[in-house]
């Protein structure tokens, strides 16, 4: 999974489809990437974690370049979204949303980064969207209030949300389950704010093997994932009041040269009992 398109098509795409703020953002982060020569990339330098880990890993994804690198890296992909042809994680999250048959729900995205999935939203869902992006890193909601200036964006730990309880009609876990060493308070925190359902979205999963934490490079920064055991996380879904209703395809994710066995995500529909 690494981003390499080059600077000239980013700049580019990015004076077509984003804000004055937010190119010049991205002007000066690709111009610093033209004088090293090197692409960085999404997620590289994957190791199985033995030992405790380091508080290096747990703060990664506030770092300001991450959210800069990752919302540029998104920025082609909305793009070929807008032009008829979604990746298969935005068609999955918009298929996930519809098939709770809701008319008008008010979603809640946990991990939101910048904000995209709430364009993937309305465009695939072709109509309004309520929708609220919640994310620990002050420099992702930052980009995201930019980007769409008419959107709430919130900030907030997937462990302890700030919200109460039944405060939204779909929480979205929006591929960030896989980010928090604290998943298990994470499934229970998103299940505690939701009325009507949990969609865990590309969550990466294995079948054999049990749940595993890795230590890895994402966008230039050291950070945790876990892959997870699927029967493992099914049970903590099923522990904490969410039965599951439907389970779709999403995202390529394989990590059998690290993990010894195919690994794979899906986007798991749950509703509340």
């Amino acid at each position: 999974m690494v981003f390499t398109s080059t600077s000239w098509k980013l700049k580019a795409i990015a004076r077509r489809v984003l804000p004055p703020s937010l190119r010049r953002v991205l002007k000066h982060r690709l111009g610093k990437n033209r004088n090293t020569g090197q692409d960085i990339p999404v997620s590289s330098n994957f190791e199985v974690i033995k030992d405790e880990v380091s508080s290096e890993f747990l703060h990664g994804w506030q770092d300001r370049s991450v959210a800069e690198r990752q919302h540029a890296a998104f920025v082609p992909l909305l793009q070929q979204m807008h032009e008829g042809n979604p990746r298969e994680d935005f068609a999955a999250v918009a298929k996930a949303v519809q098939m709770t048959a809701l008319k008008n729900p008010l979603i809640v995205e946990v991990g939101c980064g910048s904000g995209w999935n709430f364009e993937v939203l309305t465009h695939l869902l072709k109509r309004p969207v309520r929708y609220i992006g919640l994310d620990y890193s002050f420099a992702m909601t930052g980009l995201g209030k930019r980007c769409y200036p008419n959107t709430q964006f919130v900030v907030g730990d997937a462990t302890a949300l700030p919200l109460r309880e039944e405060a939204c009609d779909i929480l979205l876990s929006g591929t960030v389950l896989m980010h928090v060493l604290g998943y298990r308070e994470a499934i229970r925190e998103s299940r505690r704010v939701t009325r009507k359902w949990c969609i865990f979205h590309t969550v990466p999963v294995l079948q054999k093997r049990s749940t595993t934490l890795l230590r890895k490079s994402a966008y230039g920064q050291p950070v945790i994932e876990v892959i997870f055991n699927e029967e493992e996380l099914l049970d903590l879904i099923e522990q904490n009041g969410l039965i599951l209703r439907h389970v779709l395809s999403s995202l390529p994710y394989n990590l059998e040269e690290v993990l010894q066995e195919v690994s794979k995500t899906y986007t798991y529909i749950c509703e509340v009992v």
